[in-house]
């Protein structure tokens, strides 16, 4: 039975194989690029509805914005990882900079300062809005600083 199930296991590998190596290098850079700006459009998502309650649009609720900076928290350190490989000789529709792999220690340092000021936010939470927005404040200034040298504005 084992040796059956092993059998299926490496002709499957095989068979599959071939279409990996059948990518080009500009496929693989995009199918990098694109699990960036996936990664990257979950972190909006969950920074949405704080936006909006900064702005007042919506009610203040420390729940959601708890909860939001917590999920925001364990995806920033993803970054880093899904920017390891240079793809900056492809010409590719991406706002990231060469200059991530030029200084991926600063880059990773950012992402790291980002992920402590979300940290931050869901224990402010605690503290009442006031508290919560402030340190939303922070997180919005953490991200910036990587923005600023990392990502081309418009």
């Amino acid at each position: 039975m084992f040796k059956r199930f092993t059998t299926l296991v490496v002709c499957c590998a095989i068979l599959s194989t071939p279409a990996v190596w059948a990518q080009s290098a500009e496929e693989r850079a995009q199918a990098v690029a694109d699990t960036r700006q996936g990664l990257l459009k979950v972190v909006v998502s969950y920074f949405g509805p704080i936006v909006a309650m900064a702005r007042e649009q919506i009610p203040y609720d420390g729940d959601v914005v708890k909860n939001n900076a917590e999920k925001i928290a364990a995806l920033l350190p993803m970054i880093p990882d899904v920017f390891r490989n240079d793809t900056s000789s492809y010409e590719l529709d991406t706002e990231a900079l060469p200059d991530i792999w030029q200084n991926m220690d600063d880059f990773t340092d950012k992402t790291n300062n980002a992920t402590q000021a979300a940290q931050a936010l869901a224990a402010a939470t605690a503290e009442g809005q006031g508290a919560a927005m402030q340190a939303f404040g922070a997180l919005g200034g953490a991200c910036k600083a990587c923005h600023d040298n990392y990502r081309q504005q418009d």
